[in-house]
């Protein structure tokens, strides 16, 4: 039997604002009034079953990346990080040469779900970010909720480029979650795009066990393989209990393989990132 170990493909935490770790001025409201810490998140790992988790600053606390890092670089085998960056910075980019050498970074995260996500996309591409990312392997996620073409763009443009769409590019429960993760097939023709079935519970109005999210999944699955779907959950936002969603992707889904539920379940994350620890040993 393969065992089904569960790695979270998104969680955010974060610190509260004080004087000296201030949030910007400008921050927009968190998911939550109680910053979501560290020993919070393995708490809930713990009771859901899940073995490890990529850990993601939210976009209220600024362009930081020093509470995910610290917490990855000291338990590689439990955590890794998604980092900001400064796309749209040269000087910045110049740097992503040596971007494996910061401990514990396994991605870049691009929010592209609100502002000026064309002038964000542009910079980008003047500052040679997405050129460096695919030279040097850097994995992207890309938060651009119905930008199907967004996601294609890039894919031929730089097909090096490895990409994960996160939540499956959804954004909201208005159309059900089948349906709405229907259009992502398109993309699977890229081999260098892969979803993040992500904050799921977020997009349905329904009870456990889910029906509409493992229908959702087997689709996903269909399309891209289990080898480029990854569990998630967006822990910070999650109206259901952490275990009642990893019982999802551990036993509601009959119709994919053992193989296939545990590449989904972590095995394919960790693979797609270059991130051995959580299966050391």
């Amino acid at each position: 039997m393969i065992p089904t170990r569960l790695i979270d493909a998104q969680i955010h935490v974060w610190k509260a604002s004080t004087p000296d770790r201030p949030w910007p001025l400008d921050a927009i409201e968190p998911q939550r009034p109680v910053p979501l810490e560290v020993p919070e998140v393995l708490d809930e790992m713990a009771g859901a079953g899940v073995s490890g988790a990529l850990l993601l600053g939210p976009t209220w606390e600024g362009s930081r990346n020093d509470y995910v890092l610290e917490v990855a670089a000291a338990d590689p085998a439990r955590f890794g990080a998604i980092c900001r960056f400064a796309t749209g910075d040269p000087e910045a980019v110049e740097r992503l040469a040596q971007w494996r050498d910061i401990a514990g970074m396994r991605a870049i995260r691009m929010s592209l779900n609100r502002g000026d996500v064309d002038g964000t996309l542009e910079a980008a591409r003047r500052s040679g970010f997405f050129a460096a990312a695919e030279r040097y392997g850097v994995p992207l996620s890309i938060y651009a909720p119905g930008r199907y073409g967004l996601y294609a763009g890039l894919a031929e443009e730089f097909p090096g480029l490895k990409i994960a769409v996160d939540h499956a590019a959804v954004e909201t429960a208005e159309v059900p979650l089948p349906e709405a993760v229907a259009p992502l097939a398109a993309l699977a023709r890229y081999p260098g795009i892969a979803v993040k079935a992500s904050a799921l519970p977020c997009f349905v109005r329904e009870q456990h066990p889910f029906p509409s999210i493992t229908e959702a999944i087997y689709r996903l699955v269909e399309s891209f393989g289990a080898a480029r779907v990854f569990f998630g959950s967006d822990l910070s936002r999650l109206a259901v209990p952490y275990a009642e969603l990893a019982d999802v992707f551990v036993a509601r889904l009959p119709a994919l393989s053992e193989a296939e539920r545990a590449l989904v379940a972590g095995r394919a994350l960790t693979t797609w990132l270059d991130w051995p620890e959580p299966f050391d040993g």
